[in-house]
């Protein structure tokens, strides 16, 4: 009776989950890759700032239902949070400004798009059909930047000084000798 309960529950929970129309978005790197290697689907990595900062990848509005059905079909979704420290460090790691998006391949080794910036709706819509049935491995990496990340922090010195060079002294000196005999003057 038990076992058959624990079954109705299982497959109810199951087939709720698969049906459902928004994405289950993860906010761990590692979780994510593991759900890809055994989903077999590309990862989907928004990058903003906040709780709704998945949003403010797309231009023109937040995401919408067809989009999250879609994400949801065929994607894992994970969303990188740069108001935190591990967040700023992924998101640098994929070389992302403030907001972008990076698509991989299905093995989710490789980077198939990638996106430093906000694009519009029918941009989004277009990136994610093209990869959602893209081959397992990503031969390149199709990148647009629309915001440069920031440039990583580099110190000089204040003052560079450098050895002095060394005074020239030849390697060969001729020497010259007066020969008794011969002419060593005009005429």
């Amino acid at each position: 009776m038990y076992t058959l309960m624990a079954v109705v529950a299982l497959t109810t929970s199951v087939s709720t989950a698969t049906l459902s129309p928004n994405p289950t978005w993860l906010d761990d790197y590692n979780a994510a890759r593991a759900r890809v290697a055994v989903a077999g689907k590309p990862m989907a990595v928004f990058v903003g700032s906040g709780q709704e900062g998945r949003g403010s990848v797309v231009r023109d509005g937040a995401i919408d239902p067809v989009l999250n059905k879609l994400l949801a079909d065929k994607f894992i979704c994970l969303y990188v949070d740069t108001t935190t420290a591990a967040g700023r460090s992924l998101a640098g790691a994929f070389e992302v400004a403030g907001r972008g998006l990076v698509i991989s391949d299905r093995k989710g080794t490789s980077q198939a798009y990638s996106l430093s910036g906000d694009l519009t709706k029918a941009e989004l819509v277009r990136a994610l059909e093209k990869y959602a049935d893209a081959g397992p491995e990503a031969r390149a990496t199709e990148t647009v930047i629309r915001e440069a990340p920031a440039a990583p922090i580099t110190v000089r010195p204040a003052a560079v000084t450098y050895p002095a060079a060394p005074a020239y002294v030849p390697q060969y000196v001729p020497q010259y000798r007066v020969v008794s005999g011969y002419p060593t003057g005009g005429t």
